[in-house]
């Protein structure tokens, strides 16, 4: 399969990335800290600004901005040392393939975009079944936003109609 990524300069890029097989690693909170753990490691050799973030059991979404680094470079550093740190972790000397193959990217393309893909990422345990309210899944940067002035207590507690069609997973 030829896949092609187009990289921009200093874009902000919504990102997915899913464990091999779907295996729900990150129900593990040790597992959920040494991804942020690994995340902001990554973020010290390929520095980007991280816009917003959620975890869930087998997949994260992230919203960032590049600033030194593809997002593709991002990703490669990021999933390498994830992994690695989560065989040293678990004593896994054998091969061990801990995501998926790929991610799956999107540049932003305006602040109308933005907005759909933030919403998406804050609303996505909500989706999933996980929580009933946003503010109640601790993995996410919602709380982050809603601090900003972004969203009031409230926002996600029903469905949102402008995520009916955007299916990232």
């Amino acid at each position: 399969m030829n896949y092609k990524r187009y990289y921009i300069p200093d874009a902000t890029v919504f990102i997915v990335g899913v464990t091999r097989n779907r295996i729900p690693y990150f129900e593990e909170k040790l597992n959920i800290d040494l991804f942020k753990d690994t995340l902001d490691k990554t973020k010290q050799k390929c520095p980007f600004e991280l816009i917003a973030l959620v975890i869930l059991p087998d997949h994260f979404h992230l919203l960032l901005k590049q600033i030194d680094c593809t997002f593709s470079t991002i990703m490669l550093s990021f999933k390498k040392r994830f992994t690695d740190n989560f065989k040293k972790l678990n004593v896994i000397s054998t091969n061990f393939n801990f995501w998926q193959g790929r991610f799956w990217d999107h540049i932003i393309r305006n602040d109308e975009d933005f907005k759909k893909h933030l919403d998406y990422i804050h609303y996505n345990p909500v989706k999933h079944g996980f929580v009933l309210k946003p503010e109640d899944w601790k993995y996410s940067s919602y709380q982050k936003w809603v601090e900003r002035g972004v969203y009031t207590i409230g926002w996600g507690h029903r469905e949102i109609d402008d995520l009916k069609e955007m299916k990232f997973e």
